[in-house]
C-alpha cells in the first residue's frame, strides 16, 4: 500500500490570495487606462464621452493633452481585504463626476491696444461658474468585476484539481 500525502490546501490557498491581488491589481490598472484609450469608461455596458464642445483641438482624443491624468492613476491605498485606486491630480475628480466649478479670479491690472491707443485696465475680479461634463474613467465596473470573478474561479478550479 502507497502513502498518500495530502497536499497542503492552507499553502495553495495562501498563494492563490496573493495572485489574486496582484492579477487584480494589473487588471484594474489596464482597465482604468484602456478607458482613454477607448475614449469612454465600460460598467454593465460601454458609455462613450462626450465630444468636446467647442471641439478647439481636432483630432485630439477627449481628456488626453500631457497624458498626466492618464498616467496619474495608480493604488492610493492597500490592506488584506481592499486595494484602492486613484489620482493625485486635483482635477480628476471633475472630470470623472462632471462636477460644478465655482471660482472667483482676481485681475491683475495691466496696459493693452486697443484700437491704435493704449489703455489701462483697471484690477477687478471675474466669477467663474462652470459645470463639466461627466467623462468616468474610473469606477465600479460591473463587467470588470464579472471578469475578476471569472478568472479567480477558474484559478481555484486550476489549482486546486492539481493539488
Amino acid at each position: 500500500m502507497k502513502n498518500f500525502k495530502a497536499p497542503d490546501f492552507l499553502a495553495v490557498a495562501d498563494k492563490l490570495k496573493a495572485d489574486m491581488r496582484r492579477h487584480a491589481k494589473v487588471y484594474c490598472l489596464r482597465w482604468f487606462d484602456d478607458s482613454f484609450q477607448n475614449q469612454g469608461f465600460t460598467d454593465a455596458a460601454f458609455k462613450a464621452w462626450d465630444k468636446r464642445d467647442p471641439d478647439r483641438s481636432p483630432g485630439r482624443a477627449v481628456l488626453i493633452d500631457t497624458t498626466f491624468l492618464r498616467k496619474s492613476i495608480g493604488i492610493l491605498k492597500e490592506d488584506e481585504t481592499t486595494v484602492t485606486f486613484g489620482t493625485h491630480v486635483p482635477y480628476a475628480a471633475v472630470h470623472n463626476y462632471g462636477l460644478r466649478v465655482r471660482a472667483v479670479q482676481n485681475v491683475r491690472g495691466f496696459h493693452r491696444v486697443r484700437n491704435g491707443k493704449r489703455e489701462q485696465v483697471q484690477p477687478h475680479t471675474r466669477k467663474m461658474d462652470t459645470q463639466y461634463k461627466q467623462r468616468q474613467f474610473m469606477g465600479e465596473s460591473q463587467q470588470m468585476m464579472d471578469n475578476l470573478d471569472q478568472w479567480l474561479i477558474a484559478q481555484i478550479k486550476q489549482r486546486f484539481t492539481n493539488s
